[in-house]
């Protein structure tokens, strides 16, 4: 077989065995998850899963890593529109991401203190890469006259980065006492435009 088919059918069953993964970590969290599982779902030997993942905390680091990627992807703002059109389109694709995800509930509301702590580990530098990006944002958006010119940005740029986790959690966690419903998402959007335009 040509090295480029070998390839080729080894990236299919890595895909298949990450598939089986997410699947398993979604309905089981971590917890609840088997290597055996996974492999059984992929169609695959538990030997040769370990040929590409060391271990279950392996597969789920890789899992949570890519999902993380997938926000960051859903996150990223409109190339064009001014800034406050940019900032709402983050904040409605991060909500509506997170609404429809159903991978996020489960690694995020099961076994929570093991979860969280892998999660926040990848997470971390890419919430300051974040915050940077709606700083930018927001420079641009005062530079052409667009927001308030007394912004203080880095706060800001804080402030936004928080309601938008906050908004975007709660799209997951289906916490009755904190709903999210489009109505409420509409009223942190038009309290952003109100807040940053100028007067």
């Amino acid at each position: 077989m040509p090295p480029s088919r070998r390839r080729a059918g080894s990236e299919e069953r890595r895909q298949r065995i990450l598939e089986a993964a997410r699947s398993c970590f979604g309905e089981l969290g971590f917890g609840g998850t088997t290597v055996g599982a996974i492999a059984a779902g992929a169609g695959v030997s538990n030997g040769l899963l370990y040929q590409f993942f060391r271990n279950k905390e392996h597969l789920f680091e890789v899992v949570v890593e890519e999902l993380m990627l997938d926000w960051v992807r859903a996150l990223r703002p409109p190339e064009r529109g001014g800034a406050l059109e940019r900032l709402e389109a983050m904040f409605r694709s991060s909500v509506e991401f997170c609404r429809t995800n159903p991978l996020l509930p489960a690694l995020l509301t099961r076994d929570r203190g093991l979860q969280l702590q892998r999660f926040d580990n990848l997470s971390s530098d890419r919430v300051y890469a974040f915050r940077d990006l709606v700083a930018s944002i927001l420079r641009d958006g005062v530079a052409a006259g667009e927001l308030r010119a007394d912004l203080d940005l880095p706060r800001v740029a804080d402030v936004v980065c928080q309601l938008l986790s906050e908004y975007s959690s709660r799209a997951y966690r289906g916490d009755p006492a904190f709903p999210s419903d489009p109505q409420l998402i509409d009223t942190v959007a038009r309290f952003l435009r109100d807040a940053l335009s100028p007067g």
